[in-house]
């Protein structure tokens, strides 16, 4: 259970912000214990990751969020789509998409993991590359300044999700049951363990 679990969404941050506030004015060092990744984020200088009794990663809340240390981190901390494929020789690929990946360029046929985050993919209408997949809308959420997409790959049915500013929806103009592309531009590669 979360300190601050039981409290409605703004009261938690109106705590965070207050429980922040105060150890910058007393200069105090406080353990807090949560499973919100949101909650660690904001209050924390440092950030203790720990599965199964054993610490993944410590560092502060921007290295953990931009340098995960383990598959484990990528997909405890936020929300992420996960690609299974292999590595050949500096590549990672699905079948479908490919991306160098050249820190493992002397792996053959290696079992991996790729993550990619949900603002982490470009929308298009026709297919420019061999990034690009192939998929069908299956439900948008447009409220907010962030308009969330499911989709589902035409090849494998896989469910993906897709975040982008409001801006950028409204200049595509899709809709639901529309077949798109969507092509990730980050991914973060590890060995499948």
């Amino acid at each position: 259970m979360t300190p601050f679990g039981a409290l409605d969404a703004k009261v938690r941050k109106e705590l965070r912000n207050w429980l922040r506030h105060l150890h910058q004015k007393f200069n105090i060092t406080s353990v807090f214990v949560t499973h919100d990744q949101e909650e660690a984020f904001e209050v924390a200088d440092r950030v203790v990751i720990i599965n199964n009794g054993k610490i993944e990663q410590i560092d502060t809340p921007e290295q953990i969020y931009e340098n995960p240390a383990s598959p484990f981190v990528y997909d405890f901390i936020g929300n992420v789509n996960l690609i299974k494929g292999n590595i050949h020789k500096g590549t990672f690929t699905d079948g479908y998409i490919e991306f160098d990946v050249p820190e493992y360029g002397h792996e053959n046929e290696t079992p991996a993991l790729g993550f990619v985050r949900p603002h982490n993919f470009l929308i298009e209408k026709e297919s420019t590359g061999n990034r690009s997949i192939k998929a069908k809308i299956e439900h948008i959420n447009a409220t907010g300044p962030i308009t969330r997409i499911e989709l589902e790959r035409e090849d494998n049915h896989q469910l993906i999700e897709v975040n982008l500013r409001k801006d950028e929806f409204q200049q595509l103009n899709i809709k639901p049951e529309e077949y798109i592309y969507v092509k990730p531009n980050k991914v973060k590669v590890f060995r499948a363990n």
